[in-house]
C-alpha cells in the first residue's frame, strides 16, 4: 500500500501472545481459512502469500510459491477476488498476478510495462466484466476479466493510488507519493461509460485509500506528510460535492456494511488506535476500539461478519508480523505468525 522508503523503522518490541508453532500443510482446495498478502521489502522480491487454516488454527507460509514453483514477486500491495479468480497487485513486479481462487494455481501473470517502461500498479477495483488498476505512471489500466488483457489506459493524475467503482462512477486518489513532498491532493470522478473525467475533489495532500457508502459518498484517507500535516480521513458528498475533513485520524480503512473500521498508527509515537465510524448517521462509535500497546505497528485492518475485525501488525517493518484477531468488544482473541508486512486478506468459507 504505502513505499516502505516512507516509514520510519523501528526498533522490535514484542508482546504478543504466540501461538502454537503451527504444521504446515498445502489443500488441493482452500476452504475455512484466511488468504494474507505479505508485502514484503521493495526491490527485494519477497512477496508472499500465507495460508491460515481456521480448523486448526495452522499457518502455512509462502504457499503461492509452493503450489507454482516460483516466487510471487516483489512489494504486493493490493489482493482482492472478483468471480473466480484472484487477483494480486505486484507493484515493484509491475505485474498482476492472476490466479485460480480455489487451487492459488496461477492463471496468468499480467505483465504492466508501456513503450517499455514499468507502470508500478498499486491498487484494483472491479465492476461488471472489467478490472480498473491504478498505476504509478499516471494511467488508470482497463483489463477484460475474462481475456485478462488491457484493453484501455485512462489518463488520471500524478501517482494513482486508490480506486474504487460505484455506479456508473471511478474513483481515483492521486497521491504524487513519487514527488514526494510536492504530492498531489486530488480524487477524480471518473464516468465508466466513457471514460472521462466528470469531477476532481481537492480531498488534501497524498490521498490514499479509498471506501464507498451505501449512498455512493466517498470516505478518503488523506495521508499528509507523515509529521505536520497528519493522516486524517476525509468525506466527499457525491450529492452536492462537498468535501469535509472530518479530523478523524486515520492511515487504512475498512467498510463492512454500515460500519467504517479507520485504523492509525502514529508514525511519531508508534501509537496504533482503531475507530469505529457509523455510516448511517456519520458518527464515531467507539474512539478506541484497541487497546494502544495491542499491535506495535498497525499497518491495515479487515473487519468480518462475526463482528470480529484482524489487524495486521507488520512489526517494525523488517520483521515477520501477525495477523491479531479481536473480538467486537476490542478484547485479542487470538495472534497468527505469518510473513514480511502482512497488509491484505480474504476470507475463505
Amino acid at each position: 500500500m504505502r513505499y516502505i522508503r516512507y516509514i520510519i523503522l523501528f526498533s522490535v518490541f514484542v508482546s504478543c501472545k504466540k501461538p502454537t508453532p503451527p504444521v504446515e500443510t498445502t489443500p488441493e482446495t482452500f476452504k475455512n481459512g484466511y488468504l494474507v498478502l505479505n508485502e514484503g521489502l521493495f526491490q527485494q522480491n519477497n512477496s508472499t502469500l500465507s495460508w491460515i487454516n481456521l480448523v486448526d488454527q495452522s499457518v502455512t507460509e509462502n504457499i503461492f510459491s509452493k503450489i507454482n514453483n516460483r516466487p510471487l514477486g516483489d512489494t504486493g500491495n493490493d489482493l482482492k477476488k472478483y468471480g473466480g479468480k484472484i487477483y494480486i497487485v505486484l507493484n515493484g513486479s509491475s505485474t498482476v498476478e492472476v490466479v485460480e481462487a480455489t487451487t492459488l494455481k496461477s492463471i496468468a501473470q499480467v505483465n504492466l510495462f508501456h513503450n517499455q517502461q514499468a507502470q508500478q500498479p498499486r491498487s484494483i477495483s472491479f465492476s461488471g466484466s472489467n478490472a480498473y488498476i491504478s498505476s504509478y505512471d499516471g494511467y488508470i489500466n482497463v483489463m477484460d476479466t475474462a481475456s485478462l488483457s488491457i484493453t484501455h489506459r485512462i489518463s488520471v493524475g500524478n501517482n494513482p493510488e486508490g480506486v474504487i467503482t460505484y455506479g456508473d462512477y471511478l474513483y481515483v486518489s492521486n497521491s504524487g507519493g513519487l514527488n514526494f513532498p510536492n504530492v498531489d491532493s486530488t480524487v477524480y470522478k471518473i464516468n465508466l461509460n466513457t471514460f472521462q473525467l466528470e469531477q476532481s475533489f481537492h480531498v488534501g495532500a497524498n490521498p490514499r485509500q479509498l471506501e464507498h457508502d451505501s449512498q455512493g459518498n466517498i470516505y478518503v484517507v488523506k495521508q499528509g506528510d507523515y509529521s505536520s500535516d497528519p493522516s486524517e480521513l476525509v468525506f466527499i458528498n457525491t450529492t452536492t460535492n462537498q468535501v469535509t475533513n472530518l479530523g478523524i485520524p486515520a492511515t487504512t480503512i475498512y467498510r463492512l456494511n454500515q460500519l467504517l473500521y479507520v485504523s492509525y498508527f502514529d508514525f511519531t509515537t508508534e501509537q496504533s488506535s482503531v475507530r469505529l465510524y457509523d455510516l448511517s448517521n456519520q458518527s464515531v462509535l467507539n474512539n478506541s476500539l484497541i487497546s494502544s500497546g495491542s499491535i506495535q505497528s498497525l499497518y491495515g485492518i479487515h473487519a468480518l461478519q462475526s463482528g470480529e475485525f484482524i489487524c495486521f501488525d507488520a512489526q517494525g517493518f523488517t520483521n515477520s508480523g501477525y495477523l491479531k484477531k479481536f473480538a467486537a468488544n476490542g478484547n485479542e482473541i487470538f495472534t497468527y505468525s505469518v510473513g514480511l508486512n502482512p497488509n491484505k486478506l480474504i476470507y475463505y468459507e
